[in-house]
């Protein structure tokens, strides 16, 4: 259950390929989204550039943003990886970010991250400020996710100690196959344990930021900082699909808000997948969330909005497009945002 849970609903959650393979500019593309530096999409956990190298994890959106103009890449990091160390997603994004500055010319890039993609991205804007114009997290867990201190608490459970590296096998054998470079560099405890509530505590103390509020406190920080005489521009929004619904306190279930009366989107094998862990992220506290995030663990920089009826998949147009009637389509909302960067001159 486990294992479906991450596998199924996060999944749409270096080797580093080469550039061109993700990259480009639609010829008769118009302006809208067309801003000064280039744009990197950045995948969260269990994601890879395009699964199986065929589906890709921005289901719809890189297309659309190359035909209103914009210069957009997406990075291909280990699926299931810290963001920290040699081997880490951070420093493959570093590395990528490079790439694409050689192939590109520019200065600086604009960095859009989804899940852990937001972490890796404050990463690099981090140790390296003076390449990072701006830095935009979709559903990232800043405060850490209850659903994996769940799957991480459940794991200790087992008195052999054999589940863990069992369950870690399965995961990293995914992230092998589905990776569109195949992708060995995988670790999904490691992924978990990163993702978990204490650790990025402590990533928040190794790499702070000014887009963060005070830890406890459910707001969000400032819409722009300044490292090392280096300014970037900083963003977030996410869904809270999940609504808590409790009796005299207790949290007896979540409603899906996402969805309408008769909905199609019911019928999405990611619907019950993600209602599933949006119930445990509810019962654990977490409050309203996407399956996978809280509202509170999502919010930093300018907050465009955590009103957006998602779940974890339906903000990168997962799976395969299909949303809930009550759903705003995410492809729009990132168009949106390229334009407000494009305004915002970067």
């Amino acid at each position: 259950m486990l294992a479906a849970l991450l596998a199924l609903g996060l999944g749409a959650g270096l080797g580093v390929a080469a550039v061109p393979a993700h990259a480009g500019t639609s010829a008769a593309a118009g302006t809208y989204a067309q801003t000064r530096y280039p744009i990197i999409l950045v995948h969260g956990l269990t994601g890879t550039a395009n699964y199986f190298g065929a589906l890709p994890y921005w289901y719809g959106m890189q297309a659309d943003l190359k035909s209103h103009g914009a210069t957009v890449y997406v990075a291909d990091l280990s699926g299931f990886q810290s963001d920290l160390g040699a081997n880490g997603r951070g420093e493959q994004l570093l590395a990528y970010v490079k790439q694409v500055l050689a192939v590109t010319g520019a200065q600086k890039v604009n960095l859009i991250g989804h899940s852990q993609g937001g972490t890796t991205s404050r990463y690099v804007a981090a140790v390296a400020p003076q390449l990072v114009a701006s830095v935009t997290t979709i559903a990232t867990p800043h405060r850490g996710s209850e659903f994996a201190d769940f799957v991480l608490d459940a794991l200790k459970l087992d008195p052999t100690g054999i589940a863990t590296p069992v369950f870690g096998s399965v995961l990293n054998i995914f992230g092998v196959l589905s990776s569109d470079t195949h992708n060995t560099n995988q670790d999904a405890i490691a992924a978990l344990n990163a993702l978990s509530t204490k650790t990025t505590a402590s990533f928040n103390q190794l790499f702070p930021s000014a887009g963060l509020g005070k830890q406890g406190s459910c707001k969000t920080g400032a819409a722009s900082e300044s490292v090392n005489g280096n300014t970037h521009l900083l963003y977030s929004w996410s869904g809270n699909a999940f609504q808590p619904l409790s009796v005299f306190g207790i949290v007896t279930g979540v409603l899906d808000t996402s969805l309408g009366l008769i909905d199609p989107a019911a019928l999405d094998v990611s619907t019950p997948v993600f209602g599933v862990a949006g119930l445990i992220m509810a019962k654990s506290k977490a409050g309203a969330n996407d399956g996978f995030v809280s509202t509170c663990s999502s919010l930093y920089g300018s907050v465009i909005s955590t009103s957006y009826k998602w779940n974890h998949f339906d903000a990168i147009n997962q799976l395969l497009g299909i949303r809930g009637l009550n759903a705003a389509d995410p492809v729009m909302v990132l168009r949106t945002h390229a334009n407000r960067l494009r305004s915002a001159g970067v």
